[in-house]
């Protein structure tokens, strides 16, 4: 919740993790925004809803109804609040499940919050493929989906990315600082965000942070999460996040068949 510029109305951002609702949760916020807002919703670029022109006094219960229907996160706006386009389980061009990354984040941040605390300015996008439909490439963290070879059989991993963002004078691009496996992207996560604490300047926030820190430093940092050698990789290794069958790359023309 954000005060609106109008004296006495808030805006209220409702997060909605991976950006899944239910057909029950779609036609509750429809009766809220008539209740408690000007009648319509809007959707954020992070995969939230956003209602506008709620009185300040409705606010706690507008969050009561919420909750009762799950969707009482109180994250919109910090790392925790991860975006993922949808990946291999509906585009015809993602090479891994992103979505089962983003939902493997997002449960681990919710049970660091000495890291959602120390990095509230940070985001995280994911993508399943070089397209960057989840916009990994203007995020403070982004991943992107791509495959490595481990003993002759195919591994999902994610290129990782830091330093990207979105300001008032244009767009900065992150740059690309490891590939590393991606059942190891949540150790991946606290090591970045470990860094950050250690080294960050006194009042420096941690979108500044990965903006101006040398990539050598980020990659020296991952350097082993990096390396998986055959004799090294587990079973798992070779199953995709949100999957359950073995990992394999399959190109199919069209895009999205959602």
């Amino acid at each position: 919740m954000r005060p609106q510029r109008q004296e006495g109305y808030s805006i209220v951002t409702v997060t909605v993790p991976l950006g899944d609702l239910t057909g029950v949760q779609m036609r509750l916020l429809g009766e809220l925004a008539l209740a408690c807002g000007d009648g319509t919703v809007r959707t954020s670029v992070n995969q939230d809803l956003v209602f506008r022109w709620v009185r300040t006094a409705d606010v706690p219960a507008l969050y009561a109804r919420l909750a009762a229907a799950g969707l009482g996160r109180g994250d919109a706006h910090t790392i925790a609040n991860v975006t993922s386009c949808p990946g291999a389980e509906a585009c015809r061009l993602a090479v891994t499940q992103s979505r089962g990354l983003g939902k493997l984040l997002s449960d681990h941040l919710a049970g660091r919050p000495d890291h959602v605390a120390a990095a509230g300015d940070l985001d995280i996008k994911i993508s399943g493929c070089p397209n960057g439909c989840g916009q990994h490439h203007v995020a403070g963290l982004g991943f992107q989906g791509s495959v490595r070879q481990v003993g002759g059989k195919a591994t999902p991993q994610y290129f990782v990315m830091v330093g990207g963002g979105v300001h008032d004078d244009g767009a900065r691009f992150a740059r690309l600082a490891a590939k590393v496996p991606a059942r190891r992207l949540p150790e991946t996560v606290d090591r970045l965000l470990d860094l950050f604490k250690a080294e960050h300047a006194e009042g420096e926030t941690a979108r500044a942070y990965f903006e101006r820190v040398d990539v050598a430093r980020v990659k020296g940092v991952l350097a082993d999460l990096e390396a998986l050698a055959p004799g090294e990789a587990k079973p798992e290794d070779f199953v995709d996040l949100g999957d359950q069958g073995e990992f394999k790359v399959e190109a199919m023309a069209g895009e999205c068949s959602a």
